[in-house]
């Protein structure tokens, strides 16, 4: 059995240990015929890792292989999971999980909870869905239109060239960040092909060598694995609007590359010890004044 043991602040993948979480189940040679994830030392977990306990689950579960969750021993940081629907969504696919005792936290602070979609109508239902929650929840028009439609892009980047044999998934939170002040994480993650292989489908540009020079390249303007000039505009949109304001932030793990941008400075993509199978986005956006 393969035993992946997340860190006390589980931020995303990138904090998990190499050694264990460098795997691929994407792939045949995945000998791997059950796998554990064990979250018990957990006393923090960002919308990034959330998402890929979900993603890296699914693909385990689609392998064939059986997959367990333990879940967190501190109460707050379990019953914030089963509240975002982490376990629910994860027991729709077959993984173990022993969640007796386990309440559920406050709720106002998720604006979408885990979602699974598919295709482009449904990520525009979780779209209205996430405005109409913004717009319950006393935001301004204008806010709810800059949030959901940082997560409308990169739910559509997801289902139109991701080639998952599993499910996307997204999500949406609210929280106070003591070094960001009022902040909305808008993140979505697959488990397909991922960027440098999406990419090298475009004609019109070289392929693509690695996953960082890859990531890099998807931020350009009009660039995209459709080929077609009239897209690519939505992923450059957040990426430029990133560099440009303060308290946002943007994280993008494909593969082994990973890029984390921000308005303090250039921080060119790198290449990373643990492999996200597929591609994970998150949108950190400010709620100041919002």
């Amino acid at each position: 059995m393969l035993e992946i043991r997340a860190p006390r602040i589980f931020a995303h993948a990138g904090g998990l240990p190499p050694r264990f979480a460098s795997g691929d189940p994407r792939k045949r040679g995945f000998a791997e015929d059950a796998l554990r994830i064990d979250l018990r030392g957990c006393e923090f977990v960002y919308p990034p890792a959330v998402l890929w306990c979900a993603v890296y689950a699914a693909l385990v579960r689609h392998s064939g292989s059986a997959c367990e969750l333990l879940v967190p021993e501190n109460p707050g940081v379990a019953s914030y999971l089963k509240a975002v629907g982490l376990f629910s969504t994860l027991a729709q696919t077959g993984v173990e999980i022993d969640e007796r005792g386990i309440g559920v936290a406050d709720e106002s602070q998720i604006v979408l909870p885990l979602s699974i979609f598919t295709s482009a109508p449904e990520v525009e239902n979780l779209v209205d869905e996430t405005i109409e929650c913004l717009h319950e929840s006393g935001f301004s028009a204008g806010f709810g239109s800059i949030a959901s439609n940082t997560f409308g892009e990169l739910g559509i980047n997801a289902v139109q060239h991701a080639e998952s044999p599993v499910d996307a998934y997204g999500m949406v939170q609210f929280y106070n960040n003591p070094q960001h002040g009022k902040q909305f994480s808008c993140v979505v993650a697959d488990g397909g092909i991922g960027i440098r292989e999406s990419l090298s489908k475009n004609p019109a540009i070289d392929p693509p060598s690695y996953d960082w020079t890859a990531i890099e390249r998807a931020l350009d303007e009009n660039v995209s694995g459709t080929g077609s000039p009239s897209r690519g505009m939505g992923l450059f949109g957040i990426a430029d609007i990133t560099r440009k304001f303060p308290n946002r932030g943007l994280i993008i793990h494909s593969g082994i590359g990973m890029l984390m941008l921000g308005a303090d400075g250039p921080y060119p993509a790198q290449r990373t010890s643990v492999r996200f199978p597929g591609t994970l986005a998150a949108a950190r956006i400010s709620a100041q004044g919002a």
